[in-house]
């Protein structure tokens, strides 16, 4: 394949508010276009542009423009010239980003017409305001950051210069080391994530060419049609399908906070989640998902444009079709391991069931137990009072049956008297050998809170369990 120059290419760069080039960048903030034309190589940092040629001073450039405004007036721009002055003065780092146009990109794309040097300035301005909000929320910036650009001709190459500052810095400082001498200093964090500027270039170049319908339908049939948020995909899968469904519940980890697609810790089930999945599309979305991947090979050849085919991007255009094919795979799997997780969920609480009613069933048997002996005792208690009161009855009648008494009566009543108490504790020894006892009120009272005490206490053993067990499947 031939190799192509790029449409769109960035280069970064940053400086801390030390620099000299922070200063010379204030200082002509608000300086004419043609003098900021003329010395453009003082307050530029980027010395080489995208396609590796010297940045040098531009033929022409236009006025500033920021996020709000499309054109500065001398007091905006004095305005400005403070705002970036503050940002210096708390040692805020200065981020110059340089957005490179291949011409001949922007004259195939209606943007740019060669003879009459003619340029879409509007369309530019409106994508890197919107490539820089992006920036923003990428990297916590949204409410702390602040940019200014210009747009900068050339024959061959146009570019958009931007500077970004923060004037109440929020990047910590950290601890580095000189490359050069090997000396360690202290400075803020300036490096942005590739993925962020990224980001950037794709949005830009997309918002250019007004690709917005073409990005929300890729989005549309893989998050709405395909995989939308309530999919259950069990129910649509054959027998054979089931078992492999089946068999990757059983290989899942006993923790069901790793149940996620992307989580190494099921990355040996993977490839059965993706057979699964293959499967799935197969049969429920076949036609949905060729309209998906003509979308993504139509994105591909655009970002071809974009990023084109040198060596140093080389087919990283591809990039975006496999990872929108992941994306749509994460969701798949994702939504087959929730269903597995309210699967274990039934099967716990089945359990759980199951030990509750065994647990009733003990319990019901303590209770039989306890109410048997309380009634047994009820019993022994009603039959020794009814005996005692049939001899106080006798002793009653032995004494107060006569109108008078003497002593030999009287002796002879004791003597009754001991004969019935040896019976009494005759008849309580024979009690004792059959298990009965003579009990009072007060001790069956002790008695059945004692009971009631070690019901509670085989209860609460039992709850203990179900808690165990409840924890265990968490």
């Amino acid at each position: 394949m031939d190799k192509t120059s790029p449409g769109v290419v960035l280069v970064s760069q940053y400086v801390g508010g030390k620099s000299s080039a922070f200063g010379n960048y204030i200082d002509y903030i608000n300086r004419e276009e043609a003098v900021r034309t003329k010395y453009f190589e003082v307050f530029n940092i980027n010395k080489l542009d995208g396609y590796n040629n010297y940045m040098g001073n531009p033929e022409k450039s236009s006025g500033i423009f920021t996020q709000n405004k499309s054109e500065l007036t001398k007091t905006e721009r004095e305005e400005l010239k403070n705002i970036f002055s503050i940002a210096q003065e708390n040692n805020s780092i200065m981020w110059q980003d340089v957005v490179t146009f291949n011409n001949e990109w922007l004259e195939k794309n209606s943007l740019y017409k060669s003879e009459t040097g003619w340029i879409n300035e509007g369309a530019i301005q409106d994508s890197v305001r919107k490539g820089m909000a992006l920036v923003f929320k990428e990297e916590s910036m949204e409410q702390s950051g602040v940019w200014s650009a210009s747009i900068h001709f050339n024959t061959d190459n146009i570019h958009i210069h931007i500077a970004s500052v923060e004037p109440y810095p929020t990047k910590p400082y950290k601890r580095f080391t000189d490359k050069k001498t090997g000396k360690e200093y202290t400075a803020r964090v300036g490096n942005r994530k590739l993925k962020t500027l990224d980001k950037f270039k794709s949005k830009v170049a997309n918002n250019l060419l007004e690709r917005d319908k073409e990005l929300a339908k890729i989005s549309e049939l893989i998050h709405k049609t395909i995989a939308p948020k309530t999919l259950k995909l069990k129910p649509s899968l054959d027998m054979n399908m089931l078992k492999v469904y089946n068999e990757i519940y059983k290989n899942l980890p006993h923790d069901t906070r790793l149940w996620k697609y992307n989580n190494n810790a099921i990355a040996q089930l993977r490839p059965q989640l993706n057979s699964v999945i293959d499967m799935y599309l197969k049969n429920n979305h076949p036609e949905d998902f060729k309209e998906l991947d003509k979308a993504l090979i139509e994105e591909m050849k655009f970002r071809e444009d974009v990023y084109g085919t040198g060596e140093k991007d080389y087919k990283r255009y591809e990039d975006y079709r496999i990872n929108k094919h992941q994306e749509l795979y994460s969701k798949l799997g994702n939504a087959m391991l929730r269903e597995m997780k309210e699967v274990r969920k039934e099967h716990i609480q089945k359990s759980i069931y199951s030990k509750d009613l065994e647990s009733i069933n003990n319990d019901n048997t303590i209770k039989e137990n306890i109410s048997n002996t309380n009634n047994q005792i009820n019993k022994d208690f009603k039959e020794i009072v009814d005996n005692e009161n049939i001899d106080l009855e006798k002793d009653s009648n032995s004494i107060f049956g006569q109108d008078s008494y003497n002593i030999d009566s009287e002796n002879k009543l004791i003597n009754e008297k001991e004969v019935e108490k040896n019976k009494e504790t005759s008849f309580n020894q024979n009690n004792f050998k059959k298990g009965r006892f003579l009990i009072n009120k007060a001790s069956l009272t002790k008695i059945k809170k004692a009971f009631d005490t070690d019901y509670q206490s085989i209860k609460n053993r039992q709850k203990h369990k179900q808690m165990e067990y409840e924890m265990e499947y968490e």
